[in-house]
């Protein structure tokens, strides 16, 4: 079974559920982008599939080795369907909608909603249960959440549906009551960083202190950032000259936005897109020009990455102020609440280059 950081609890209701026979037909994971849901739900999926689950710390867990859990692993088993959202389709696939602001269309389509209903009703094929997962269920219209809802009142005998969102309060009031959900937190520091010593322990050369610290530095509480930063770090040491931890690199963004004028966004556009394909590029073994229909996919990805480290430098600002007793508290708190929307509005299909110009526009207005 995968390493779970931070959300041993939740496993262990979870299992509990799964050894009395009482497992729930449609599950909500919500939480932060990268503190491990993905890992929590295929793990939960190696679980319901295993033929052969073994016995962990009192409690069941898939064995992880037989050819179910590998092939849960790899989403091949016939009976687990992950299902992710659509950006590059064909017109008849998307469902275009009259969006707030920036948004100018949905991404978890009306046909692929129907498409999951469809599949729900089939039968296992291999076993007696089946899996279907929802990745950013949160980024569903309101039609495809509304399409779905007969799936979630009625599933069929053997079926569970895992759905994982960044922030639950996107769904509709109806999908949030037929699931239970299950909120996933930060995990503290200090769990990462033992974490990332006994990952590091057996390589040649093992992750230093400073490493550690930077990962956590650029985590924030997120398993899948600090593990993503220390290779990254790792090997820049071994291949060349390292650069600056991320954080450092989005707290030079962030000490330009005092000295511009509103016509500096241009700039800082440009260069907040510059570093979200370094960085994406960093983290990833293809470039960003790899495949044409996967490009518009990959640059929002790795825009809301760049945020989420933009985001990192403004909530140490605000925790310094407030814990100072600053007066520019406001400041912070306020361009965290902008940071936010814009990541939202992105990998909702808005502009990106327009979006952040607003947002660097704005960030400027309010230094």
């Amino acid at each position: 079974m995968s390493t779970l950081i931070g959300h041993n609890a939740r496993w262990a209701a979870l299992a509990r559920a799964f050894a009395k026979g009482k497992i729930p037909q449609t599950i909500l994971l919500s939480g932060p982008p990268h503190i491990g849901k993905w890992t929590l739900a295929r793990n939960y999926a190696q679980l319901l599939l295993c033929p052969n689950p073994i016995e962990e710390n009192g409690l069941p867990a898939p064995c992880g080795t037989c050819r179910v859990c590998h092939q849960v692993e790899i989403e091949t088993f016939p009976d687990f369907k992950v299902y992710r959202p659509l950006v590059s389709s064909t017109e008849e696939e998307r469902d275009w909608v009259i969006a707030p602001e920036l948004i100018n269309g949905s991404i978890v389509s009306v046909a692929l909603a129907r498409k999951i209903g469809k599949e729900a009703m089939y039968k296992p094929l291999a076993g007696l249960r089946k899996v279907m997962m929802i990745v950013q269920a949160d980024r569903m219209s309101h039609q495809a959440q509304n399409a779905l809802l007969k799936t979630f009142e009625e599933p069929v005998p053997g079926l569970a549906i895992v759905l994982l969102c960044d922030n639950a309060d996107e769904l509709l009031p109806t999908i949030r009551s037929r699931c239970w959900h299950v909120p996933l937190g930060l995990t503290p520091d200090a769990e990462i960083a033992d974490w990332l010593r006994a990952s590091t322990s057996d390589q040649s050369t093992p992750a230093t202190d400073a490493q550690i610290n930077a990962a956590i530095l650029a985590a924030n509480g997120r398993p899948g950032v600090a593990k993503r930063e220390i290779e990254r770090l790792q090997n820049a040491s071994k291949n060349e000259e390292p650069s600056a931890p991320r954080f450092n690199q989005a707290q030079t963004i962030v000490a330009r936005l005092s000295k511009s004028r509103p016509v500096g966004a241009l700039g800082l556009t440009e260069e907040a897109l510059r570093l979200a394909k370094v960085w994406w590029d960093e983290d990833q073994s293809t470039s960003l020009k790899e495949t044409k229909k996967g490009d518009a996919k990959i640059a929002r990805s790795s825009v809301a990455r760049f945020l989420d480290e933009l985001s990192n430098v403004y909530r140490a600002r605000w925790a310094q102020s407030v814990s100072t007793g600053a007066t520019d508290a406001a400041r912070w708190s306020g361009g965290l609440d902008q940071i936010r929307k814009t990541r939202h509005y992105i990998l909702h299909n808005a502009n990106t280059n327009l979006a952040l110009d607003v947002l660097f526009g704005r960030l400027i207005a309010g230094t």
